[in-house]
């Protein structure tokens, strides 16, 4: 796994913090990660790991995530 799990781990967690929004796949990395606690990273990998989500909210949703080069910030917007 490579910085990819890093953007999918901070997406988990802010998609965590929206009742509305319902994670239906996710998968935990085999070994501790340093940059997030254990039990909320989200592995990914092209072809087999995914992370998944469902809307139940009624808007759309924009996802914004960026870098610093040291840590990474995501922000789930509501549309109406």
């Amino acid at each position: 796994m490579d910085g990819n799990c890093q953007i999918s781990s901070t997406l988990y967690n802010a998609i965590l913090s929206v009742p509305s929004l319902v994670v239906t796949e996710r998968h935990a990395h085999s070994n501790s990660v340093p940059y997030i606690a254990k039990g909320k990273d989200a592995a990914v990998a092209y072809g087999s790991y995914d992370l998944k989500f469902r809307n139940d909210s009624g808007n759309d949703v924009k996802i914004l995530a960026s870098t610093d080069g040291a840590t990474v910030t995501t922000t789930l917007l509501a549309l109406k």
